[in-house]
């Protein structure tokens, strides 16, 4: 014969520990949590959902440490301080503290405030509900409001339906828990839209299977996703090269990105004075997202498979970098420091901004000299007292603080950067007429841990 106890081990303990796990799955998933990605966070939804009954001795946690089940009963009794807001709210709180201090890496106390909260939502569920805002008000709190709709804690049917609905839902909803809410939800779309907001998202690399429209031509393509803006995407496909869709006249469809275990960074870097061929041996391994070159003087250089001539070079996800030197070629381009551009506004805008302040001067001081001329010249003798109170009363204007020692010194520094630009452009035209092509830049580089690129 089973005792009330035996009932909640056997029946109400199981519900609450699958019903528990599906119910904060599925709201960690909302939020961004994986509660299958650490097997550290299984515990923990397990105590979660099962520590508001510690009220009772009759539960199976009560039943463990039965002198504090013991003494919480005889204090609040069952289904009162332990299935409350104030409960959930504080639990959480202490848990958190702990988390920042030891767990910082782990997101244990939103997985157990969501385990403790599942408890709360299907007691809710039962016919007497629980006091969700206990001690406050103890008037019992329930869902859905119709009692033949809510479920029997002493009915083994109900709770035996109520099991299976929830092993049911744990594994259907599997990948839900694997990969989110949001990546499950992008992934139904598939479109770029989706993906780009999949890719801010995530810390690890995006694989991403998708299909190209060419004309009546589809074909399928698959890589790693390092960027993803607006309606274009730049992956590295299985040859390791950079590849940006889409391309002319194409239309990129049915995108599915899958998170991956690689995580990546940015490294960049910079070079200076250094030959072609130490440019070469620099760039040969590695994958650069960026990089930018500038020469002593001009050189070859190969972009989108076109050979063109200039002193400086910018290119975006590069799979091959090559420079060649021009013999006999001595032009140099003049380039101005944009900080001059810069000082040139800074001066205006003062100009401007003490024509204004002239301007206002003027105004006030007109003001100022015609209330005034009014005192002096009214002949009534109540009209002069209140002018004469009023004048008392007003101030002359201050004349604006003159701005020609600043222009003076923006003037001064900008003479001083034309002759700096005179300088820096008489000595690349010297190495350019006496030294061989040097190169100088910087770059980012793309590091996948894990993975040789």
């Amino acid at each position: 014969m089973h005792t009330i106890a035996d009932y909640y081990i056997q029946v109400t303990a199981p519900n609450h520990i699958i019903g528990g796990f599906t119910v904060t799955g599925i709201f960690a998933a909302i939020g961004g949590i994986n509660i299958l990605q650490d097997y550290r966070l299984l515990p923990v939804i397990l105590i979660g959902a099962l520590l508001p009954d510690i009220d009772t001795t009759k539960s199976l946690l009560g039943r463990m440490v039965k002198p504090v089940a013991t003494i919480i009963n005889r204090k609040y009794g069952h289904r009162t301080i332990t299935h409350s807001l104030i409960a959930l709210v504080s639990l959480t709180a202490l848990i958190s503290a702990f988390q920042a201090a030891y767990f910082s890496d782990i997101p244990i106390a939103q997985v157990f405030g969501l385990a403790y909260a599942s408890h709360l939502l299907l007691d809710m569920v039962t016919v007497q509900g629980i006091p969700l805002f206990y001690p406050f008000s103890k008037n019992p709190c329930v869902l859905p409001g119709n009692p033949q709709m809510r479920l029997r804690t002493n009915s083994l049917r109900h709770e035996t339906m109520a099991f299976c609905i929830f092993i049911v839902s744990a594994l259907f909803m599997k990948p839900l828990f694997a990969d989110g809410f949001w990546t499950s939800y992008n992934r139904l779309f598939g479109s770029m839209q989706h993906l780009v907001s999949e890719y801010h998202k995530s810390e690890n690399l995006l694989k991403v299977e998708f299909s190209i429209q060419h004309g009546s031509e589809v074909q399928q393509h698959v890589g790693l996703c390092v960027a993803a803006e607006g309606s274009e995407m730049t992956i590295i496909t299985k040859q390791k090269q950079f590849e940006s869709y889409p391309q002319d006249g194409q239309q990129i469809k049915d995108i599915y990105p899958t998170h991956t275990k690689y995580q990546y960074r940015y490294e960049p870097g910079s070079f200076h004075d250094i030959t072609v061929d130490s440019l070469h041996r620099l760039f040969a391994k590695g994958k650069y997202t960026q990089v930018e070159i500038q020469g002593t003087k001009p050189f070859w250089y190969l972009e989108k498979q076109l050979k063109k001539k200039g002193s400086t070079v910018k290119m975006d996800y590069p799979n091959r970098i090559r420079i060649k030197e021009i013999q006999n070629d001595v032009q140099v381009e003049y380039v101005t420091s944009p900080a001059i551009q810069h000082k040139r506004e800074q001066i205006q805008r003062l100009q401007r901004q003490y024509s204004s302040a002239m301007g206002d001067y003027a105004g006030q001081l007109a003001s100022y000299k015609d209330l005034k001329l009014r005192m002096e010249q009214t002949t009534d003798h109540i009209q002069k007292e209140l002018l004469m109170i009023e004048y008392q009363q007003a101030k002359a204007p201050a004349q604006p603080k003159a701005v020609t020692d600043k222009i003076s010194a923006l003037e001064s520094d900008i003479e001083q950067l034309k002759q700096a630009d005179g300088q820096k452009y008489r000595e690349k035209m010297e190495a350019a007429e006496e030294g061989p092509l040097v190169l100088s830049g910087h770059y980012v580089r793309l590091v996948i841990e894990g993975v040789e690129m």
